[in-house]
């Protein structure tokens, strides 16, 4: 990398290639920007509808999101093993196809178990939210050269913490207009549909990204040579895990 006289925008070598691969992200940015935009319309509307029309405790409330944050956390720790088997395009691809529909059990809140119900539907798409969040986040990392890192991140953060934003202020201008209900209704309907944009791009059939390194399996650090082995005798097991290795910047919402 080189630095032009009398400016401050780095000039990168490998620049031209993550315009050439970056074919393969529009899809997933859309995605995770409808993700955002649902999930608001759906949030901002929650505390309505449970304490004043369903006249529900605060407890059940935080219950139910709760709940979410259980698939969340559920939804991180699958995303790697899952995706060291069928790739990292095709994981968010299927997570999207499988899971991403129960957002339409959501709006069924109701008394009884229909709140049961609408619960496993937010238990199911705040698992592949946690999904979303991991393997999102380490694409984009691993498409982008170093230098436009964190012209990428902020990028990124400006499109989808908008999304939120926008959606929060449209949920409450709905939720006048409409009422709650038809509220949740569209917001369950942008949710379950936000993964066509990821099932319709060329990462629904990569295992990999372009340029990416193989993927480690668990427990064997990327890059690390294979340990070698004489006629008769056994490969030594592989090192444990590096505590803290794993992705940490998957959050609720969907990045």
């Amino acid at each position: 990398m080189s630095w032009s006289v009398g400016s401050v925008r780095p000039r990168s070598s490998r620049t031209p290639g993550c315009f050439r691969r970056k074919a393969a992200t529009p899809g997933a940015t859309v995605t995770a920007a409808l993700n955002n935009l649902g999930s608001q319309l759906v949030n901002t509307l929650l505390p309505v509808l449970f304490v004043r029309e369903l006249h529900l405790p605060a407890g059940a409330l935080g219950l139910f999101w709760a709940v979410g944050g259980v698939g969340i956390l559920l939804g991180s720790r699958c995303a790697r093993p899952i995706s060291a088997r069928l790739g990292d395009g095709r994981t968010l691809a299927l997570a999207g196809l499988c899971l991403a529909p129960a957002g339409l059990l959501v709006p069924l809140i109701g008394d009884g178990p229909w709140l049961l119900l609408a619960g496993a539907g937010w238990l199911l798409v705040s698992l592949k939210t946690g999904m979303d969040n991991v393997l999102g986040v380490s694409l984009r990392q691993r498409m982008t050269p170093d230098p436009l890192l964190g012209r990428m991140n902020a990028t990124f953060r400006f499109l989808l913490f908008g999304a939120l934003a926008v959606g929060s202020a449209i949920s409450g201008l709905l939720g006048e207009l409409i009422g709650p209900h038809a509220t949740l209704w569209l917001g369950g309907a942008v949710r379950a549909t936000a993964f066509l944009p990821v099932y319709l791009s060329p990462l629904r059939t990569r295992r990999r990204p372009p340029g990416a390194p193989p993927v480690a399996p668990p427990g064997v650090l990327p890059g690390a040579p294979p340990a070698a082995t004489s006629p008769g005798l056994r490969r030594a097991p592989a090192a444990s895990p590096v505590p803290g290795s794993g992705a940490d910047e998957g959050c609720a919402p969907a990045r």
